[in-house]
């Protein structure tokens, strides 16, 4: 003979992914603005008439706006790899975005710190994919906030 069981109202968890959307958006978003200004200060550094000290300030400007870039990448590819599970490739795009911010920070330092001038085509070309998947993850980024609404 067996027993009927009854299911107790429990509350849903809320789910994981809904409540990581909002602060992976506001990482990206943070990412996002420190790569555009980033990009704004690029080239400032090589202008014909700038003095030197000129040129130092600008290009220390420059690699200062890629330290929040990285960690903000970083917190971002975290909270898409470990909680926002069903945002498939968006994930592993976060991801790519903080390796390649790595990659770019350490082609500036190439160029910047050890005269390596013949690496700055690869880091400009670069810097145009890091924009370009920044602003993807940002349209995906608003899209799955919109979802969760």
């Amino acid at each position: 003979m067996t027993t009927p069981t009854t299911r107790q109202n429990v509350p849903a968890r809320p789910d994981a992914a809904a409540s990581a959307r909002r602060p992976y958006a506001i990482f990206t978003g943070l990412a996002v603005l420190f790569i555009f200004l980033q990009s704004i200060t690029a080239g400032n550094f090589i202008e014909d008439g700038l003095s030197e000290s000129a040129k130092t300030v600008w290009t220390d400007i420059h690699g200062g706006f890629a330290y929040p870039i990285m960690v903000f990448s970083l917190v971002a590819a975290v909270i898409a790899l470990t909680r926002l599970a069903d945002a498939g490739a968006l994930r592993f795009a976060a991801l790519a975005l903080f390796v390649l911010t790595v990659a770019q920070w350490l082609t500036g330092h190439a160029i910047s710190g050890l005269g390596m001038d013949w690496i700055t085509p690869f880091h400009v070309a670069l810097a145009f994919v890091i924009y370009g998947l920044a602003i993807w993850l940002s349209i995906r980024s608003a899209a799955l906030r919109r979802i969760a609404a």
